[in-house]
Order: structure tokens, then C-alpha cells, then sequence
């Protein structure tokens, strides 16, 4: 995601959905010294991932934080650019995460969403299994 968002020099980026982080990582060395990332994510264990992978960037302008997408810690108008990458599928109050995004995106800011859809119903196996995204 964060390879094709136009992420200016000195911004205010979200990325919401963060995961453990990456894009983020990304994020934080494109917006330089002078901007921040704010990465939101509602899972422990993947912010725990991503912290760890902050921590061993070395970036200092990368801020993670637990929270759900339809009730982000940020400020109204707070964000230049967000990152919304695979939220809209995994969670059924795509209304609500809309109207946060309206909330903290500056007036003339920018959102950049990536989702995976399907193209096909999935097998019986793979819907009965844990580990994938779509069951």
C-alpha cells in the first residue's frame, strides 16, 4: 500500500489496519524527520509485532496505538494521508469506519484503501479453517 500512496515529505499519515507494520515502516522514512505515522490496529499480538519491528528501525516518528477502526484515537482533521488496507472486508461497520476517516482526514487530504476480494466462493476446507482470513 504504502508503495503507492502519494506520501508527501513532512505529512501526517494513518495506517489504519496496520498489521505488523510495514507499511508504516515505510510510511515513517518516506514523510521524513518533520512527519509522523500514527499506526492503528485492533489486534495485540500484531502491534506487538510491529512494535518490535519500530523498535528495531530505529524511527522515531512512528506512533502505534490498540484501537478499533470505528473509533480511532486521533484528532479531528489530524491526518494528510490514510492507509486503509484490508479493513473493509474484516469488519462489518463500514459505515462507522467511514465517518472516522471523514473525521480525522484533513479537509483536501487523501485515502488510499486496498481490500481483497474474492473472485470465487471459497472450498468447504478452506472456510473451515482457522488460519484463513476469509473463514
Amino acid at each position: 500500500m504504502s508503495v503507492f500512496a502519494e506520501i508527501p515529505s513532512g505529512a501526517t499519515i494513518l495506517d489504519l489496519g496496520c498489521g505488523a507494520g510495514l507499511d508504516a515502516l515505510i510510511a515513517a522514512g518516506r514523510v521524513g524527520l518533520e512527519g509522523k505515522v500514527i499506526a492503528v490496529d485492533f489486534s495485540t499480538p500484531m502491534l506487538n509485532r510491529a512494535r518490535q519491528a519500530a523498535a528495531e528501525s530505529g524511527l522515531s516518528n512512528l506512533e502505534l496505538r490498540e484501537a478499533d477502526a470505528e473509533q480511532l484515537p486521533i484528532a479531528d482533521e489530524e491526518i494528510d494521508v490514510a492507509m486503509v488496507n484490508g479493513i473493509f472486508n474484516l469488519n462489518p461497520s463500514r459505515g462507522a469506519i467511514f465517518q472516522e476517516l471523514a473525521r480525522v482526514v484533513r479537509r483536501g487530504g487523501r485515502v488510499f484503501a486496498a481490500e481483497l476480494i474474492l473472485s470465487r466462493p471459497l472450498p468447504a476446507e478452506a472456510r473451515a479453517s482457522e488460519s484463513n482470513w476469509f473463514a
